[in-house]
């Protein structure tokens, strides 16, 4: 078997559900879908492509863990057959979940719409290919892991709306060189960073509205 379509009946792919099928190079994804459970594609190691066919949704599925998300291995979206470089939130969308893109190499720019106020766990950790940023002025938390080893990033845009910083959140992002952040020194100490939020960055530099503040 080198690809599976998830029939549109099917709501939840279950634990271990096609772990270690290292003959699988494709797999596409239906709406109906609102979890996959932990290590759903563990160990596939030929998967290359996740087909999709709306982005809201995909942001709505419950992931069990990073192996869960075929896209850890594939690495490849595909949104209704067109492959995604530049990746768009749409407007509406109120939270990006846990592993949504983790392992989305293919992804160069994320675009976050103002409606987004929170970005879960892992969200787009491993997106290797990313070069920068745009956290919209509603989020307010940015969780643990969720841009971990975006190696290519080199800048980050974080509003004032942000009052925590998880653990590790952006943690191997190697490349990192700025953070602009648009509001003062003071609101930018007063955000709460958990554990290691900025572990083996790059050199950055904090651009705030008084003036800027060196790793």
């Amino acid at each position: 078997m080198t690809s599976i379509e998830i029939p549109n009946s099917v709501t939840s792919i279950g634990w271990y559900a096609f772990s270690n099928c290292n003959a699988l190079t494709s797999v596409t994804i239906p709406n109906s879908v609102t979890s996959i459970e932990f290590d759903a594609f563990s160990g596939c190691s030929s998967l290359t492509s996740v087909y999709i066919t709306d982005i809201e949704k995909w942001c709505g599925i419950s992931f069990g863990s990073s192996d869960a998300n075929p896209l850890s291995y594939a690495h490849n979206l595909y949104l209704n057959g067109e492959p995604v470089t530049d990746l768009i939130i749409p407007e509406g969308v109120t939270s990006i979940g846990k592993c949504a893109f983790s392992g989305c190499s293919s992804v160069t720019s994320i675009e976050i719409p103002n409606s987004v106020t929170s970005i879960g766990y892992d969200a787009f950790s491993g997106c290797s290919s990313l070069t920068s940023i745009e956290i919209p002025d509603n989020v307010t938390s940015i969780g643990n892991y969720a841009f971990r080893n975006c190696i290519s990033l080199t800048s980050i845009e974080i509003p004032n709306s942000v009052k925590s910083i998880e653990d590790f959140a952006f943690c191997d992002c190697s490349s990192l060189t700025s953070i602009n952040y648009n509001g003062t020194k003071a609101q930018w100490n007063a955000i709460s960073k958990i554990l290691n939020w900025n572990y083996n960055t790059g050199d950055y530099t904090i651009y705030c509205t008084d003036g800027n503040i060196s790793k």
